[in-house]
């Protein structure tokens, strides 16, 4: 029993509730022999015509006998109605339970027919293409991919009909080629970006254009996800990708500093296609949502540190700045021997990290005072952790 029906039985029940008086029963049952029910009060009995209405409007009543039935009243032939209604529905919603678990239990011992055939992949499709999705981990279905097609790929096609699902156009042809070629190590994100798309046949070079923003990355790796749906609908890596985006909110956090956020996920984005690609030919699992979070950490504790941008000064001590350049400007000069210390560093306009500057023969530089008091002949560095503008 479906839901409308059930609504139907409860307006109908309520329906003939109302029909009965307080004190007595409406104009469709004829009063005849008064029974007396121990422990209940004076009932009158239903009519033969009228039980057969009621027994046809709710087919748990054809359980009872007729004697017990016309020695009810309306009011207890409709709680009894009810209360079968409410166990119907307990037991629908356990069926829905057991059922699911009687089909997880039965699938490794039923097993689909798969007839043989031809497949154009276009006006032919085999009865194969629609069975019913895998139930397996989609590491097992990645790893028997491998197994079945190997490293040879089916020809690649650019004709999948992305304009269904509203993102015509968003693919590169360079981006359909690659993804078309089982564990290919060209996979690039920028071939699934929308600008590149639409200069791809103006110029020889296709995905070579950066993206500027985070939005114009996140709506890369959903075409990319949903361009590989058509192309290899057994590969979850592109999904697993994405979603680690989202619930990680794109590493809004960690890229808060950053210049060029939609770069740097454009370039780990690279590196896990291709780590997948490399799974994918070893013949192992492609990297899940959770184990992207561990490459992650490892990738962006290995790019340098970006700092938080740099307070404007106050006008007060660059006022103190300028006067003591000016003030060491007028000084004698005297030749003192080479140091690693930056002396950009010293006048405040070195914008690396420390432990991050090297002069143009490769040597480090450190970010220390440079200060030489000269009154006093080979004087040394000050060597503190602060610049000379300002302190000296």
């Amino acid at each position: 029993m479906d839901d409308d029906q059930l609504e139907e039985s409860i307006l109908a029940a309520n329906s003939l509730a109302e029909l009965q008086p307080s004190h007595h029963f409406g104009p469709r049952f004829s009063q005849q022999t008064v029974l007396q029910d121990p422990g209940s009060s004076t009932v009158t009995k239903i009519s033969p015509e009228d039980l057969l209405v009621l027994k046809e409007k709710f087919p748990i009543l054809q359980e009872f006998s007729d004697e017990f039935l016309q020695q009810r009243d309306i009011d207890q032939l409709l709680r009894i109605e009810s209360t079968s209604i409410r166990i119907r529905e307990a037991e629908r919603s356990r069926e829905t339970e057991d059922r699911l678990a009687t089909n997880k239990s039965n699938m490794l011992t039923k097993f689909f027919d798969v007839p043989a055939g031809k497949d154009n992949r276009c006006t032919v499709l085999h009865p194969a293409r629609f069975l019913p999705g895998a139930a397996c981990s989609a590491q097992q279905q990645y790893i028997t991919a491998r197994q079945v097609i190997g490293l040879s790929s089916p020809p690649q096609l650019a004709c999948y009909d992305m304009s269904s699902v509203g993102m015509g156009g968003f693919v590169t042809q360079q981006g359909w080629m690659q993804l078309g070629t089982v564990g290919s190590h060209k996979m690039k994100i920028s071939y699934y970006n929308i600008n590149n798309a639409a200069r791809s046949g103006k110029s020889d070079k296709e995905g070579d254009q950066e993206m500027k923003n985070v939005s114009e990355f996140v709506l890369a790796i959903r075409t990319l996800r949903s361009a590989a749906q058509f192309a290899t609908p057994w590969n979850l890596s592109y999904l697993a990708l994405e979603n680690y985006f989202h619930q990680n909110e794109f590493c809004k956090e960690q890229l808060k500093h950053d210049e060029n956020p939609a770069r740097t996920l454009c370039q780990f984005s690279d590196f896990v296609l291709n780590e997948n690609s490399n799974k994918y030919r070893d013949g192992t699992g492609f990297l899940t949502t959770g184990e992207l979070d561990s490459f992650w950490s490892s990738f962006i504790g290995a790019r340098p540190q970006i700092k938080a941008p740099t307070p404007p000064t106050p006008a007060a001590k660059r006022t103190s700045m300028a006067e003591s350049a000016k003030h060491q400007k007028q000084a004698p000069k005297r030749k003192w021997p080479y140091t690693d210390i930056c002396n950009r560093f010293n006048t405040g306009h070195c914008q690396r990290a420390p432990g991050n500057c090297f002069n143009f023969r490769g040597q480090q530089m450190r970010h220390v005072c440079n200060y030489r008091d000269l009154n006093v002949p080979n004087s040394q560095p000050c060597g503190q952790q602060h610049m000379r503008v300002g302190n000296h």
